[in-house]
């Protein structure tokens, strides 16, 4: 139990648990346009700190309201994801996961004091309310109207207009002047921009409102040490990535309004501070689209993204760029496109960042000499106005110095927080590693933690003699792209390792590779004629009979005339029936040999199937049934290219006889309708397991194409694997077909399908 709630007594069985949802918790829904590759959650506790959640987290917290029982909460989970989650898994969940967050509590606990809440460096702090939420709601669906379009084209227009009516009059330097001379009229300036600040983030309001999000309260903070306002809008990730992003520019549109007031006032009156109001409050819209700090344009770059946490993704970002390591999970889950947009994005900010703080730290000296001189002015100016009693020169005096302390004590707190994070870092690295260290020389325990009293001799073998011992370790070669030309072109002495993309094909190839005991049948279905099953079970066989060592036969099992042998090599005359008639005759693999046609460069083994136009009748589950026994007692892996009658009794057959199936559907929603129902059929009659375990195939009809998201993730839940295969024009021919002839993506994903069907291979052979 979490020692900051009140229950700390035993904790009852976890069937036995209850828990409800932390007091004050909302549920925001679903992140519109996410660049993760799987829907993402949103939820606001009382402290307004909002949590991003996965699916099977937020269905938790959903169902876990009102209190029920551990194994209720888990049946009603299992029921809306589509997987069975156990009492144990729920209960882990919870207490690895969700308490700390402070989102889900036992039923009897009091509220978490301090629940677990990010604290990064360039956050807002010391917040405080200045127009609730019920306020703000009613001031943006005033201001909303402002949002239509043909307005906003009009206001964008009058600023050209505006800008060229500031800039081309002679009423600047005379502005400039009168500041010069009567340096109070600054504290005016002051007052309009902090109006202007409070109207921009009415902006903010007004857009999250229009978009169909309620907008909270407008309040303001302290960014770093500098005073700061804000809106809490967090409810426009409801909306899409167009309303985000509008909600985002709302500010500097209303800002865009204020200027086109003020010019209109500056040409009504000729008062020059209004020219350079408007003016200022240009050059503080064009800062807010500097995108490195959290200002405007930051929050621009994270919803064109779909990735709301773009800083907490740099230190996954720079790991997975070192050579030779893999990819940061918290990369890994992006889209590609929002992959490759945060990494473009962290290599400018980081650079950027450094240069800036290194600049300040090398010139802090000197900023800090002649911040000195400029407070020692202001205090003498300060004297003189006190002495004749000029309260706006004393205010302006005292507002000068707080504007040149506070950027010194900003970067002084700065520094502070990047030092304090470092040595943060440094202690749990360092903590991390004497752990491990410890646990390697701990004397007194053996590797199962049971005390001895000596430790072991060592034992002097010939067991020593492996490479792993007698060599030094090396890091792997890369194998292709630049990293390989630089290993090349150094003589060896320069290893920049494989790349992320290499080392998950290597991956992919290792667990492609699992060892079988005895043979495995695969059988390739698809319900839908069309959708490319046959070369699927060709493209599938090739990889596994290139990647591996033993034997691999792709068998035409479709019984209305498949052309699967037609597209290894020209086939033999002998057929699946000639197997079955010589059947009692076929006694070594030479001789089962002679009715197989092989690939020249995938080594693959294809048996044809009869398609003799004077054949009357077609082979029935118990011919198949003694072929595949046949089969099984020389070839290690079969791979079956069915016909698309589920309901067909050799089809059926096929079924009792697989070990694994792989279902090929297209992307589009009429093909993933057969792919479900044909799931449907299987778990309805008996082949749950298979279910279970099946790869999902997708195979693109066109260049570009790919499955909706949530047709994806609806077989994700309901089968082991989901493998989309690229559009190419080499598997279109329905010719012979050379796997060297596919595209790079293809094979990549060709490889990822055989790695995903042999994962089974080991949890077969773990079965009793």
């Amino acid at each position: 139990m979490n020692p900051t709630t009140a229950d700390l007594a035993d904790p009852p069985p976890a069937t036995e648990r209850r828990w409800r949802r932390a007091l004050g918790l909302q549920l925001l829904g679903p992140v519109q346009g996410s660049g993760l590759r799987d829907v993402a959650y949103l939820v606001r506790r009382s402290d307004d700190q909002v949590v991003q959640l996965s699916e099977l987290l937020h269905l938790v917290v959903v169902h876990v309201e009102p209190p029920r029982s551990a194994i209720e909460v888990a049946a009603a989970v299992s029921a809306s994801y589509g997987r069975t989650l156990t009492v144990e898994g729920l209960e882990h969940l919870v207490t690895t996961r969700l308490q700390p967050l402070g989102l889900v509590l036992p039923e009897a606990a009091t509220e978490m004091a301090r629940p677990m809440r990010a604290s990064p460096i360039l956050a807002l702090t010391v917040k405080g309310t200045l127009l609730p939420a019920r306020w703000t709601r009613r001031v943006a669906a005033l201001l909303s109207p402002t949002l239509w379009p043909p307005f906003v084209v009009a206001a964008l227009a009058g600023l050209v207009v505006a800008d060229f009516v500031l800039l081309t009059g002679d009423g600047f330097w005379p502005a400039v002047a009168e500041v010069f001379a009567s340096p109070t009229l600054v504290l005016v300036i002051y007052a309009v921009l902090t109006a202007a600040a409070v109207v921009h983030e009415l902006g903010h309001a007004a857009a999250c409102h229009y978009g169909g999000a309620d907008p909270g309260d407008v309040g303001v903070g302290i960014y770093i040490v500098f005073p700061a306002f804000y809106t809490d809008v967090t409810d426009s990730y409801r909306l899409g990535r167009a309303g985000r992003v509008r909600t985002d520019l709302g500010g500097l549109y209303f800002n865009v309004l204020t200027v086109l007031v003020l010019t209109v006032a500056y040409v009504t009156t000729d008062n020059g501070l209004l020219l350079l109001c408007a003016l200022v409050l240009q050059v503080q819209m064009l800062q807010q689209l500097i995108p490195v700090v959290r200002f405007d344009g930051y929050y621009v770059v994270t919803d064109v993204a779909g990735v709301p946490d773009l800083f907490a993704r740099v230190g996954p970002v720079l790991r997975s760029l070192r050579p030779g390591h893999p990819a940061d999970p918290r990369v890994t889950e992006l889209r590609p496109y929002a992959r490759r947009f945060v990494a473009g994005w962290v290599l400018v900010v980081v650079p950027v960042l450094a240069f800036a703080v290194g600049w300040t730290v090398w010139h802090l000296p000197e900023f800090t000499a002649r911040a000195r001189e400029g407070i020692r002015l202001q205090q003498t100016v300060f004297d003189l106005a006190w002495e004749i009693r000029d309260w706006p020169a004393m205010v302006l005096a005292v507002i000068s110095i707080a504007l040149i302390l506070l950027p010194l004590v900003g970067v002084a707190v700065l520094l502070w927080r990047l030092a304090a994070s470092l040595v943060g870092f440094v202690r749990t690295r360092m903590a991390a590693r004497a752990a491990a260290w410890e646990d390697r020389t701990l004397p007194g325990l053996d590797v199962r933690g049971i005390a001895f009293t000596d430790p072991p001799p060592a034992v002097l073998s010939a067991a020593d003699f492996t490479d792993s011992i007698m060599y030094r370790s090396r890091p792997p070669a890369p194998g292709r792209g630049w990293r390989r030309a630089v290993y090349d072109g150094s003589g060896h002495l320069v290893n920049p390792g494989p790349s992320a993309v290499e080392q998950r094909r290597r991956e992919l190839e290792r667990r492609l590779r699992t060892p079988i005991t005895g043979s495995r049948r695969v059988v390739v279905m698809s319900r839908k004629g069309g959708v490319g099953k046959t070369t699927i079970s060709l493209a599938l066989g090739s990889t596994f009979a290139m990647l591996r060592g033993d034997r691999v036969i792709a068998v035409d099992a479709n019984p209305d005339a498949g052309n699967l042998a037609h597209r290894v090599a020209p086939p033999q005359e002998r057929t699946i029936t000639d197997v079955l008639r010589d059947l009692e005759s076929i006694t070594s693999y030479a001789t089962l040999r002679s009715y197989t046609a092989q690939a020249e460069e995938s080594r693959l083994e294809v048996l044809a199937s009869d398609d003799d136009p004077r054949i009357w009748t077609a082979l029935d589950r118990n011919d198949y049934h003694r072929l595949i026994d046949l089969l099984d007692r020389f070839y290690n892996l079969i791979v079956l290219d069915t016909g698309t009658g589920i309901l067909d009794s050799a089809n059926q057959g096929l079924l009792t006889e697989a070990d694994q199936i792989v279902l090929v559907v297209r992307p589009g929603i009429d093909g993933g309708r057969a792919g479900a129902l044909t799931l449907d059929w299987m778990d309805e009659h008996g082949f749950e397991d298979l279910v279970s375990r099946a790869v999902v195939v997708v195979n693109a009809q066109h260049s570009g194409s790919a499955p909706p998201d949530l047709m994806r993730r609806h077989f994700e839940k309901r089968c082991a694997h989901v493998v989309t295969v690229p559009w190419d024009g080499a598997l279109e021919q329905g010719a012979v077909t050379d796997m060297s002839s596919l595209h790079r993506k293809t094979r990549d994903s060709l490889v990822g399908i055989a790695a995903a069907v042999a994962d089974n291979f080991a949890r077969m052979d773990d079965q009793p």
